[in-house]
């Protein structure tokens, strides 16, 4: 018989209250991978990889159908929430993705230079986040990553629209940028490289969207335009030699707070909607009661309900 505690217990992907940036995904994938196992308990027709939440979703629907439909309205709450987690994993895969385009591109870069990655900083009240710093001789680039769909636009303040049919606000990405130059800045100053140059740069991944900048705080280009724009940043001042760039990264990379952030949706709410569902399919979601309270129930209930005795005439 199917346990409804049981099962969620089988559930361990996300079962943590925070996540670095670098668990989520897998954490992600892993429950998709245990709610697979329970769903297509005869075994799967396609690789395990493959099986995200639309094809789990499709397969309850299916057993549902099949079922008589009993489940209509679990499967109305599981859909809502299925839908919200997808949401959380392709914004997971897209800016993992596309990171990992830009690392790749700034490998074409001909200068000497260092790369560093996911950089989590604080000036001692608030924190940020920068997804690529790029060490060369007298110049740091704090590179931003962008994998946006659809055309934008970014106005004279440095607020960030996204183009359609509506004009949706995205961030004010200019004020971000200049926060994450006053911790460089500190940063380097601290580490004995005050003299260095800082750049700003945004890069689209997505090179069929339009563009267009009224904000001249910082520059923004393409993925392919990028090791060309920063081999072509020279610095100020003294001039840094090759061997103090690590210096420099082993400094602020040692600044990197490798903060841990809750997953944000209810994720416990989510796995029992799933098992109440599935249940539900399945025709497990009554309680089962012991078996000897059970005939103990039965024989009370005949003893109350046994039938008149009726007196026949001969």
């Amino acid at each position: 018989m199917m346990n409804r505690e049981g099962l969620l217990s089988s559930l361990k992907g996300l079962s943590k209250n925070v996540y670095s940036r670098e668990e989520l995904l897998p954490e992600m994938d892993l429950l998709e991978e245990e709610m697979a196992q329970i769903v297509f308990e005869d075994g799967l027709d396609i690789p395990a990889e493959y099986v995200h939440m639309s094809y789990i979703m499709k397969r309850m629907h299916i057993m549902n159908n099949r079922a008589g439909n009993v489940a209509d309205q679990e499967l109305k709450k599981l859909s809502r929430l299925a839908a919200i987690f997808s949401n959380h994993v392709r914004a997971q895969q897209s800016g993992i993705t596309g990171e990992d385009r830009v690392e790749q591109y700034l490998g074409y870069m001909k200068s000497n230079h260092v790369v560093l990655r996911n950089l989590q900083l604080s000036d001692g009240v608030h924190n940020t986040e920068i997804d690529f710093l790029v060490l060369k001789q007298g110049v740091a680039t704090i590179v931003e990553v962008k994998n946006s769909k659809r055309d934008v636009y970014i106005d004279e303040a440095g607020d960030m629209y996204k183009v359609g049919r509506y004009e949706n606000f995205d961030s004010h990405l200019g004020a971000k940028m200049d926060f994450r130059v006053e911790i460089i800045q500190q940063l380097l100053k601290d580490a004995g490289y005050e003299n260095m140059r800082i750049e700003k740069v945004v890069v689209f991944t997505n090179n069929r969207i339009q563009i267009k900048k009224d904000y001249h705080g910082f520059r923004v280009c393409f993925l392919s335009r990028l090791p060309h724009l920063i081999d072509d940043f020279y610095g100020t001042g003294v001039i840094q030699f090759t061997k103090h760039l690590q210096q420099m990264a082993d400094y602020i990379q040692n600044k990197d707070l490798n903060e841990y952030y809750p997953f944000e949706m209810d994720v416990q709410e989510f796995k029992e909607a799933f098992v109440d569902a599935y249940l539900k399919i399945k025709g497990y979601d009554q309680p089962v009661e012991d078996g000897l309270f059970t005939r103990f129930k039965t024989v009370i209930h005949s003893l109350f309900n046994m039938p008149t005795t009726q007196h026949v005439s001969y």
